[in-house]
């Protein structure tokens, strides 16, 4: 299919094909006919776009603020890499399109293939011809109602939280600063409300083209601006003021404050500097308030990605009904955007259109369409296969593909497996397409498939890397094993024991190799620190980790993904296990301020083990920055021992104490790698077995029911395919011969 592209080092814009997006559970996949460019915020993207590395460091000072806490962090090489990886990574533009439904993923019911919708969203509702977005953004076109006019929802949605936050009625007294796109349909909705509306701005076109529609506006240097409107408005001030402008001057702050009446709202909707005056502000007691966008709902995971609504009676315009709202407007014929003269491009020509964003002559253009031919198709599904195939091995050269290509895969895993011999990478496929196409080209993967399901059945690999988002592990986990493929999964296997029995029922049956991206078991201090522990002896293991705070609204919390106790202390109750030798028979987790394991931040476990061994882990999910990150200290019979950092091994021992110092402080994923590809050659790799990787995971799910329940919870497993998988872990290595619960792996116990 085809998409407007931008390359954030150049700013360039071209059209290119990449695969389209599959529907994802919680997500619609709609075809588009029209999607809108937002010129105020595509302006600015495309612009910083274009700039040198300081011009983007200037207009991004979030962004470099990240970029240096990296520098602290990663130092220069790591970081200077990290940098060119984005400005060579191509985004995808666009947030508010229109078009047809091809598909609805699981657990959508109110929308079906066929209908007519409108989307919002950035990374979702792109300028593309097939886009897949989230239940809760997309909403039905009334009929009557055509599409080139339902693309404007998303931004309309925005004007009209701009209005939603003044907590005024209808025949207030609204002036509104700024008449590009996002303030024209804010003067436009308030004539639909019954509100008595006026536009400020500096531009004359902008001014005409709202007298035009028959709206009142204002150039911004008419002499006694504050007395026209009080004069307009039969002596009183505005009720409240909406600024929509996009500038880093202080005017429009300064202006509202003149023009607003005794204890009116300031609303701010646009990008602009909110350095109000206190002469104005203070005397007149005015509140500024920010309209977040499309309406409440925006930035919240869990309502965008999750699916999870907003009580109506609580939260009656969300950003969904806000879409809504708009397109009942242009249904009942109260917003009329024809009024907006709007040039229309197809999506060929979509250079073209992002040069018509420049004022030339003093012309300006205020709405711009990409208009779509409305023939892609989604690729036919790949047939199924009857039953589970059976793995074969691999034939002379180790063909590896992967599904997913975040920044993970490409920085700590794709580097380690180029450079191991006899290994070539095949297909690669990704939700959305983009990364897929651009990391595929610059690892040298052979295809770029449409989706992990056509990768599968096209049969040309031997191990399959399932490196996507956690809420899709388990499934294509258990895709994988099932096509007779050998199965590299990164954490976590799976968010529920559901799951997990998923994927153990499909590797009993396929026989295939698999291992789980638990990498700290293959770093070189953690091997070491396991070979100066005295074997058979119970342990006591205190594994210290201060992972640092991450914000709210990251993925990680969406209800779909886990949280980070499934997400990353699984990492930490697998290195546990591999230190203690023996399998965890019960786990009592606690979160701090909380029940809920999907929001936890911070937790702190305590494992019993088979073999008297316990383990403490305390995850610090609230520290702050350049903290050491993980520190492990063992104590056993004789021996004491401590791992800082991955850095620093000290050994206390009957004979002396000893140091040892490992540059670069590796996590082991360069052996993990290795090991992949012995193990994918059926040589006998014990630290993979996939076995421990189930219990570890297994433990990490009981963990967080723990959290919920607020006391100790058995590990045992409690389904017949998981605990027939888990016996497959004897206590002596064994060859890979049958026994009577299905094929044996090379193992040692856990």
């Amino acid at each position: 299919m085809k998409t407007v592209l931008l390359s954030p080092r150049t700013g360039s814009i071209t059209v290119e094909e990449i695969p389209a997006p599959g529907a994802a559970p919680g997500t619609v996949v709609i075809r588009n006919d029209y999607s809108l460019i937002s010129a105020g915020t595509e302006r600015a993207t495309v612009t910083t776009g274009a700039q040198s590395l300081v011009g983007k460091a200037r207009e991004r000072p979030e962004q470099m603020k990240q970029v240096l806490d990296t520098l602290k962090q990663a130092g220069v090489a790591d970081t200077y890499r990290m940098v060119q990886d984005r400005l060579d990574r191509p985004m995808q533009l666009g947030y508010s399109c229109a078009g047809v439904v091809l598909e609805a993923g699981e657990g959508v019911d109110d929308i079906r293939p066929g209908m007519r919708v409108a989307a919002a969203g950035a990374r979702y509702a792109s300028h593309a011809e097939i886009v897949a977005v989230p239940r809760n953004l997309v909403v039905p076109v009334p009929e009557g109602v055509d599409s080139e006019w339902a693309a404007f929802a998303t931004v309309g949605a925005i004007a009209l939280q701009g209005i939603h936050q003044t907590e005024t009625v209808p025949g207030s007294r609204i002036a509104v600063i700024g008449l590009g796109l996002v303030g024209q349909l804010t003067l436009h909705l308030l004539r639909a409300y019954g509100y008595d509306g006026v536009g400020i701005d500096p531009d004359p076109a902008m001014v005409a083209l709202a007298r035009s529609a028959g709206l009142t506006a204002h150039g911004r240097d008419v002499d006694d601006l504050a007395g026209v409107l009080c004069r307009h408005w039969g002596g009183a001030g505005a009720d409240a003021v909406i600024i929509t402008a996009a500038t880093s001057s202080t005017d429009p702050i300064e202006s509202a404050g003149r023009l607003a009446r005794d204890r009116a709202a300031v609303v701010v909707v646009g990008d602009v500097n909110v350095a109000p005056p206190r002469s104005s502000y203070y005397h007149k007691e005015l509140s500024i308030r920010y309209a977040r966008s499309y309406g409440p709902g925006r930035y919240d995971s869990r309502f965008e990605e999750g699916g999870q609504p907003y009580p109506e009676g609580y939260v009656p315009w969300t950003e969904r009904r806000n879409l809504s709202e708009v397109l009942r407007l242009v249904a009942v014929g109260a917003l009329d955007l024809a009024q907006l003269r709007p040039r229309v491009f197809p999506i060929e020509d979509a250079a073209e259109a992002y040069a018509a964003l420049k004022p030339s002559d003093g012309e300006r253009d205020v709405a711009l369409l990409l208009r779509y031919p409305g023939t892609a198709q989604l690729p036919p599904k790949p047939r199924q296969p009857s039953g589970p195939a059976v793995w074969t091995g691999p034939r002379g050269t180790v063909h590896i593909a992967a599904v997913g290509a975040g920044n993970f895969a490409t920085k700590m895993l794709f580097p380690h497996l180029r450079r191991e011999p006899g290994v070539a990478f095949s297909w690669i496929a990704s939700a959305r397409g983009l990364s897929a196409a651009h990391q595929g080209k610059r690892w040298g993967f052979g295809t770029v498939a449409e989706s992990a399901e056509t990768g599968l059945a096209s049969a040309a690999a031997d191990c399959v890397m399932v490196l996507s988002r956690h809420d899709s592990h388990g499934r294509y986990a258990a895709q994988v094993l099932r096509s007779g493929k050998a199965l590299y999964c990164e954490k976590p296997l799976g968010l529920t024991e559901a799951e997990l029995e998923e994927i153990a029922t499909a590797w009993l049956a396929s026989g295939a190799p698999a291992m789980a991206g638990f990498n700290r078991r293959f770093a070189p201090a953690m091997q070491d620190l396991k070979k100066v522990l005295p074997a058979g002896v119970p342990l006591q293991v205190g594994y210290r980790v201060f992972a640092g705070r991450l914000p709210a609204d990251h993925w990680y919390f969406s209800p779909r993904q886990g949280g980070r106790l499934l997400g990353e202390v699984c990492h930490f109750i697998d290195a546990a296990g591999f230190l203690t030798g023996a399998r965890p028979v019960s786990v009592s987790a606690a979160a701090v301020d909380t029940r809920d394991p999907v929001t936890a931040q911070s937790v702190t476990l305590h494992l019993d083990y088979d073999n008297g061994s316990t383990a403490s882990i305390v995850y610090g999910g609230i520290t702050p920055p350049g903290a050491p990150k993980e520190c492990v200290e063992v104590a056993a019979d004789g021996v004491a021992a401590r791992l800082d950092d991955f850095r620093t091994l000290s050994v206390w021992a009957a004979s002396g104490p000893t140091t040892t110092k490992y540059r670069g402080a590796p996590k082991g994923h360069a052996a993990e790698m290795r090991q992949l590809v012995r193990l994918i050659r059926s040589e006998t790799v014990q630290d993979a077995d996939f076995g421990t990787a189930l219990w570890s995971s297994l433990a990490a799910c009981r963990a967080a029911r723990s959290v919920t329940l607020g006391r100790p919870v058995e590990v045992a497993p409690s389904s017949p395919s998981l605990a027939k998988a888990l016996r497959c872990v004897p206590a002596p290595a064994v060859g890979a011969e049958q026994t009577a619960d299905g094929p044996s792996r090379s193992a040692v116990t856990i």
